[in-house]
């Protein structure tokens, strides 16, 4: 009997660009075409400044050289000589014109190949003395800078190549004076070092390919690992049955707003407050409508806070059972009584019945603090607002209290 095995999780492997298939002609769907097109171009800008400098370095060591074996030729190959160097320089010129011309630098790379196998294939022609075929061989020298130094795409190296081995092949077999087997042999020289520089630039653009897929899937394995870790730490700062920040959220929010008050860093509140309350004779409700019409409570009551914290610096956390704390950055005290009386008349306007209230509804009790009073951490101000919170249920519950700046407690009337 065959039996087939899924795989285990710690058998799977992350994917990577390797696992991507790559089609012959190295094409890419069409976004991430464009996305390694602008990559693939804004290396070759970087490394086309070392390239021109090269080139201009071997243009002038030639001309020494030539001027070396017959000085008079010199002067007859110095002005198209002039007119590839031009080329070179503009392509770097080019580059230099920043991010709306990067398109342009390739074809600009293919035009300076053609201009340069051009000029010496006219020099091939016109100048004689006795290395003249010598000019014909920089054909290839042309091609091949293409693909090893200005590291244009093969879509365009492959073109300017054939059209580059065209035209030789037009002048060494239609108008050149050298023998057909010396044509023969110059034409194949270079058409052997075309194949093998065009060959070789294939396999590396399609490595460079390879690569930029890798890092596209590497960049989206970060992207889900680290939405993965935000939903994580939201789960483990969250209150399950409430949507509230729970308890160690809390405290870390919290710390963390007072340490920025403290050190006076960008952004921070100049003055915090805290608001703790909790539902009044909960113990009963929960015992006289059960414990789910208890949590459905719970999430009614916490939604009222919710719905009234407006800045990035305010949250609303589960402090325990029933209990839960309102933090509102950049909010002196009487603001923060202000919004306390609110949120306790809007809980009570919610009309949820409980017969073992005196008011026959569910109602908060309030207490409130701020660091105006001399709280220095987190756990003074919770002692504070708790104290205040202690002072309104003495005072008959659903009512709001407080710790003044002074540290005397008063219990607000509504």
């Amino acid at each position: 009997m065959n039996t087939q095995h899924a795989p285990s999780p710690d058998s799977q492997t992350l994917p990577s660009g390797r696992d991507l298939s790559l089609a012959w002609h190295l094409r890419l769907p069409d976004s991430l075409e464009v996305a390694f097109g602008q990559q693939f171009r804004d290396t070759c800008a970087r490394l086309i400044p070392g390239a021109t400098v090269l080139m201009i370095t071997v243009y002038l060591v030639a001309f020494a050289v030539e001027h070396l074996v017959d000085p008079q030729a010199t002067a007859a190959t110095w002005r198209p000589r002039l007119l590839a160097i031009m080329a070179t320089v503009a392509v770097w010129a080019l580059t230099r014109m920043g991010a709306p011309w990067r398109p342009f630098v390739q074809p600009a790379v293919a035009v300076m190949a053609l201009t340069m196998a051009g000029v010496h294939i006219f020099l091939g022609l016109t100048v004689d003395h006795a290395l003249a075929n010598t000019y014909f061989y920089i054909c290839f020298l042309a091609i091949l800078l293409m693909g090893s130094l200005f590291r244009i795409q093969l879509h365009w190296a492959l073109p300017t190549s054939l059209v580059i081995l065209v035209a030789l092949a037009v002048a060494l077999f239609g108008f050149s004076r050298f023998s057909h087997a010396e044509s023969l042999v110059i034409w194949s020289f270079t058409l052997s070092g075309a194949i093998m520089s065009l060959f070789g630039q294939y396999f590396f653009e399609r490595l460079e390919r390879r690569l930029f897929l890798s890092d596209r899937v590497l960049n989206l394995h970060r992207s889900e690992l680290r939405a993965a870790n935000l939903s994580l730490e939201s789960q483990a700062t969250e209150d399950g049955l409430t949507g509230t920040i729970n308890r160690r959220g809390m405290d870390q929010r919290l710390d963390s707003l007072l340490h920025k008050m403290r050190h006076q860093a960008r952004g921070a509140p100049d003055s915090i407050a805290v608001l703790l309350f909790d539902i009044d004779y909960f113990k009963q409700y929960n015992d006289t409508y059960g414990h789910q019409a208890g949590d459905d409570t719970l999430r009614q009551v916490a939604d009222v806070p919710k719905t009234m914290v407006q800045r990035a610096t305010d949250f609303v956390a589960r402090y325990g059972g029933e209990e839960f704390v309102v933090v509102l950055g950049g909010t002196r005290l009487r603001d923060a009584l202000v919004f306390a009386e609110r949120m306790r008349s809007r809980v009570e306007r919610l009309g949820l019945p409980h017969s073992k209230s005196p008011r026959a509804v569910v109602t908060i009790s309030v207490g409130v603090a701020c660091t105006t009073a001399g709280a220095t951490d987190s756990a003074q101000l919770i002692h504070q607002a708790d104290q205040a919170l202690y002072q309104a249920k003495g005072a008959g519950r659903n009512c709001v209290a407080c710790v003044e700046d002074d540290g005397t407690l008063r219990v607000m009337t509504s």
